[in-house]
């Protein structure tokens, strides 16, 4: 083979390999292009973010293992486990609901929720579709709860500067501080009313401002109906009854 030949069969290679090399980043590039909805019959993941236009989360899909701690003023935090489910997120991009599912199951029984919840801006859920369930019994229906305007904001706000505390005891000390502080001000959660079955029994409860039983009632697992009034004390001052 004279050295022209060569020359020859080495220019052709090397077009090759360029047009094959032009050709592959055309297919890959294609594969990000926007070429409208696609089905797709079966997707497995561990989780869907969806994002705003400012790449704030609006809706997040996940198992509980992947699933966002709470969100709010741009900063998360993983407090514990929350269960699968899905999240919904307002436009700052802070967390404003959702449905979420857990159940664990341990030498001393079932411990289980799941609860459909809307909440408050800057607060944590002020109403509920809730159930809920553990050795020591269940209960499903809606709640409907008081929390302080802004108190979730507060409450991570100040959670953020305890955290730069040196150490674990003055963590702790600062953090139960807050908890009473909170608590003192109303500005943790105030149960103020429950409509739904405990154990055998459908009932329905009202709440004051302080988050103590006020009006009461209950159809009983034999079917007694009755109506009761409290004090502040708990103490049923009236109770009305079918018989």
């Amino acid at each position: 083979m004279d050295q022209s030949t060569m020359q020859r069969r080495v220019r052709l290679l090397s077009l090759y390999a360029f047009s094959s090399s032009a050709v592959l980043l055309v297919l890959v590039a294609s594969a990000f292009v926007n070429q409208g909805p696609q089905r797709f019959q079966t997707i497995d993941v561990d989780r869907i973010n969806v994002l705003g236009p400012d790449g704030k989360y609006a809706v997040v899909i996940a198992n509980a293992d992947r699933m966002p701690g709470v969100v709010m003023n741009g900063r998360e935090r993983k407090d514990g486990r929350r269960g699968a489910g899905l999240l919904f997120y307002n436009a700052d991009g802070n967390e404003a609901g959702g449905l979420i599912f857990d159940t664990e199951l341990g030498d001393s029984g079932v411990r289980a929720h799941g609860q459909l919840s809307l909440d408050r801006f800057e607060s944590d859920q002020v109403a509920a579709l809730r159930y809920i369930e553990s050795p020591a019994g269940w209960e499903a229906g809606l709640q409907v709860a008081h929390h302080a305007k802004h108190s979730m904001a507060e409450w991570q706000a100040a959670r953020d500067t305890i955290d730069q505390l040196p150490t674990p005891a003055a963590r702790d000390s600062a953090l139960g501080q807050l908890r009473r502080r909170f608590f003192a001000a109303r500005k943790w959660e105030i149960q103020r009313l429950f409509a739904g079955e405990r154990g055998s029994s459908a009932v329905l409860e009202l709440r004051d401002m302080r988050g103590r039983q006020r009006l009461r009632m209950v159809v009983d697992s034999l079917g007694a109906a009755r109506l009761e009034f409290l004090d502040a004390t708990g103490k049923v001052v009236r109770s009305l009854s079918e018989n």
